[in-house]
């Protein structure tokens, strides 16, 4: 081979060498998404959000809470389903004790929340009581009878009878602020129960 020979495959490799170097690079170049001018690449990815500890509104209105008192065996406030009945919550609530006037009860009625379910006893002149007829008029503590009283919301048994007490012992209140006078009644529970009551005469 001559000197004119080696020269020339010399030159050949080395342009080989460019092309293909210069051929990679454009392929590289090509192979990367194009980031239009004036954007910033950015992480596109969605955040994982924790929906277990918040609660949809479907969840909310899942459950609402009624009382049940009277001849039942186990009186107390449960929390029931949208479209249960009455029937469902006695059941609940251990079914009706001995002298329960079931005739009274109506048993298919819906139940609403903060419901009050009294069931009378069999010889109570009273009518049959519940949250929906109290809500258009308060309980008058001063004349209210045993019954009565139960029907609102933290009056149980033993808190009417002392309401009764204390008012044949003291005379009738002139406040409703003075049931904290009555054992086992505080301030507290006066609060919540001013908008069930009245003192009037």
């Amino acid at each position: 081979m001559t000197k004119n020979e080696r020269i020339l495959s010399v030159v050949v490799v080395v342009l080989l060498g460019l092309l293909i170097w210069i051929g990679k690079d454009s392929f590289d170049k090509k192979s990367e998404p194009k980031i239009p001018d004036g954007f910033e690449a950015v992480n596109t990815a969605i955040p994982k959000t924790n929906s277990k500890n918040k609660p949809s509104d479907e969840q909310k209105s899942s459950s609402l809470i009624v009382d049940v008192k009277g001849a039942v065996k186990t009186s107390g406030v449960y929390e029931m389903k949208p479209g249960n009945r009455v029937n469902d919550a006695i059941i609940r609530a251990g079914g009706f004790s001995v002298g329960a006037d079931t005739s009274r009860v109506n048993l298919a009625q819906i139940l609403k929340d903060e419901m009050v379910i009294y069931v009378p006893r069999v010889g109570e002149k009273e009518p049959d009581i519940q949250k929906d007829e109290v809500e258009d008029g308060k309980v008058n503590v001063n004349n209210g009878t045993s019954v009565q009283l139960e029907t609102i919301p933290g009056i149980g048994p033993s808190k009417a009878k002392a309401i009764i007490d204390y008012r044949e012992e003291n005379g009738p209140f002139s406040d409703v602020n003075e049931l904290t006078n009555v054992p086992g009644i505080g301030a507290k529970t006066v609060e919540q129960l001013k908008e069930y009551i009245t003192v009037s005469n």
